[in-house]
Parts: structure tokens; C-alpha cells; sequence
């Protein structure tokens, strides 16, 4: 399983892309998550609508997890673990010219903190 960590924008749309892709060469499954603080948002009911669409365009099961959690990298790591996937796909965060340097403090700190392989998109 190949975990996708989305938060509904056109960046991590692209991760949900890779991560579809990927699942597919690898003839493996999604498990696309949004970590919210609470449940059912609409904006987090939307995000994961979007996964589920996108995998189903590329051939590639799916499922979906709306995660509560007041830390980002926090829940995805843990997610990660808890369900035993092969590796994380994530958005990196560009910021312009000398920002695009850097990537995003949740991606980055799932980099930092993560025991299995994590592709960052940009």
C-alpha cells in the first residue's frame, strides 16, 4: 500500500496523481489520507472524493481515511505505521524563486521522522 497525504490543493493533487501511477506500475493500492482536527468537513469529504477519482481513472485501488489529529506529520507517521505501507507520497511546499528551496515543515518533518521511503512531489 502507498499512503497519499492530501489537504484538498492543486500541489498535492499532483502527489494523489504520482501516488496513483505508482500504485499501479507497482500493482498495489492507495490509501489516500486528509489528517483533520475535526470530522467531516466538507473540504476533507471533497480532497478525498478527489482521490478516490483519480485512482479509479488509473486503475488502482483505493481507499480513503479522513484521520483526526492536531499534528500533521504526526497522524500521517503514525498512520503509516499502523497500517504497514510500503512508503509515504507527499507534496512538498514550494515558495517561490529562493523558497522553492525548501519544502513544507509537515513534509519535512515526515522526512525527518520516517522509517520507510517517502516520495515528495513538487
Amino acid at each position: 500500500v502507498i499512503l497519499v497525504s492530501t489537504d484538498g490543493t492543486e500541489l498535492s493533487d499532483k502527489a494523489v496523481h504520482t501516488a496513483a501511477k505508482l500504485a499501479k506500475q507497482l500493482n498495489t493500492s492507495v490509501l489516500g489520507i486528509i489528517v483533520v482536527k475535526s470530522q467531516g468537513a466538507e473540504s476533507a469529504i471533497k480532497a478525498l472524493d478527489d482521490v478516490k477519482d483519480v485512482c479509479e481513472r488509473a486503475g488502482t485501488p483505493c481507499e480513503v481515511a479522513e484521520i483526526i489529529g492536531t499534528s500533521v506529520p504526526d497522524s500521517i507517521l503514525k498512520t503509516a505505521q499502523e497500517r504497514d505501507v510500503r512508503f509515504i507520497v507527499m507534496a512538498s511546499r514550494g515558495l517561490g524563486t529562493l523558497g522553492s528551496l525548501f519544502i513544507g515543515s509537515s513534509t519535512q518533518q515526515v522526512l525527518a521522522k520516517a522509517d520507510r521511503p517517502v516520495l515528495v512531489v513538487r
